[in-house]
């Protein structure tokens, strides 16, 4: 079968995937094999001081019982500068799988029994080869009013939500300099980033250790978001509520005939009722930005980077110039594209040969998606989102990945008062 290597940046995430193919009817199957690893993840929020982001901490009890608090609240977050994320820094990667609500998981041939079964694998692993995806938790709240969160394509601005294919670094053919090139493999348009969130109130006990905490603020009373912990079986939650954020809906490298379209995708689900289209946020293909005299502003950083510097191969001035020079940021140089309007629109949109004109002359095109949220926030009461990342194995264009690539994610949430 065919190797594939796929880098993941999350701004300061650096995750480096290998898998292999397998199609399967309708579903293109990858397994995963190889080494990678996870450096970290920054999120950016959205909306000024409207909505605040904390890390997740724990604390085990003499029981055994974990219970998770906020740690200090602020604006952005690195997850890298944080301790409890360290597990990131040891990921097996990732491998395609399918869910349409973040529990029930489905693999090439099987449906996973506890939906963490094959989260976070370490490198090693022998889950590894069956599929993996990646999971964290996190806090938000909303300090100045009841707000309803979404994902954001921002402002110019502010770093906006995208997934983008990452430019890669090629050594020019008279050997003594570098280039950026566009990948042959195309990842992003598979990808997909899902918000689980409830509003179940936390208990008393799990307040006694946020209180007693170095972190704890006044304002901050009680505690929303439960969830299953590792190694332990589904559970449902009536108020559980899963939003699946699609970037690119209208990029379809493998099937170049849908190009400009949008084209449903089937999650694999165990609800015969399932509605594919109630918790979808579409976004529209995302870009690198242009100077005025039309060059890729990326590939401008990118040659004031290489001024005076000497690499021993392409490899080692490709993460120079997106680690250490960049820091993983590369939201400056992107143009984010913008949301369908309403997700109740995109069945009458399926296969509109350009979307992107269509949506224009319509004006079905905002900053975000109306009708599809992650969870409406109570003021001062601290929510627990629980973040997901996932190549989607039932999206067609998961053929595309073929080759070595790498796509960055950057994630921006905003409230809205409704």
């Amino acid at each position: 079968m065919t190797k594939i290597y796929i880098k993941l940046i999350a701004m300061a995430l650096a995750l480096i995937l290998s898998v292999s193919v397998v199609i399967m009817s309708s579903y293109a199957w990858m397994v995963l094999s190889g080494n990678p690893a996870v450096s970290g993840i920054q999120v950016a929020i959205g909306g000024g001081n409207t909505i605040l982001i904390a890390p997740n901490l724990t604390e085990e009890a003499e029981d055994g019982t974990l219970y998770n608090y906020p740690g200090y609240f602020s604006d952005k977050m690195n997850f890298a500068m944080h301790d409890s994320y360290d597990y990131l820094s040891d990921l097996g990667g990732l491998s395609p799988v399918s869910t349409s609500n973040g529990i029930d998981w489905f693999l090439s041939e099987k449906k996973i029994d506890s939906f963490l079964e094959y989260a976070n694998l370490p490198s090693g692993d022998e889950k590894l080869e069956d599929g993996s995806y990646i999971y964290l938790d996190f806090w938000v709240v909303s300090p100045s009013g009841d707000y309803t969160l979404r994902v954001s394509s921002g402002d110019e601005d502010s770093g906006g939500s995208f997934v983008m294919d990452i430019l890669s670094v090629e050594q020019s053919d008279n050997e003594t300099g570098y280039t950026l090139a566009e990948p042959e493999s195309k990842a992003a348009a598979a990808v997909r980033i899902g918000f689980l969130a409830n509003d179940t109130q936390l208990t008393d006990d799990t307040m006694k250790y946020y209180t007693e905490s170095y972190y704890f603020d006044e304002r901050f009373t009680a505690l929303k978001g439960w969830y299953q912990e590792p190694n332990t079986g589904t559970i449902y939650l009536e108020s559980d509520r899963f939003t699946i954020y699609e970037p690119n809906g209208d990029s379809h490298p493998a099937n170049p005939e849908f190009d400009g379209s949008y084209v449903q995708t089937f999650p694999r689900s165990t609800d015969e009722n399932y509605d594919p289209w109630s918790n979808l946020t579409v976004q529209l293909s995302s870009g690198w930005s242009l100077s005025e005299i039309g060059s890729k502003k990326i590939e401008e950083q990118f040659r004031t980077y290489l001024t005076g510097k000497e690499f021993a191969d392409a490899q080692e001035a490709m993460n120079g110039f997106y680690g250490s020079y960049l820091q993983g940021v590369i939201a400056p140089y992107v143009t984010k594209g913008r949301f369908i309007d309403n997700s109740s629109n995109l069945e009458t949109l399926v296969k509109v040969a350009n979307l992107k004109e269509y949506a224009l002359k319509n004006s079905l095109l905002k900053g975000a998606t109306e009708d599809t949220y992650i969870i409406k926030l109570e003021q001062n009461v601290p929510q627990r989102i629980r973040m997901f990342v996932w190549i989607e194995a039932a999206d067609m264009d998961c053929e595309a990945i073929k080759n070595t690539a790498s796509f960055a994610v950057n994630i921006e949430l905003a409230g809205g008062n409704e």
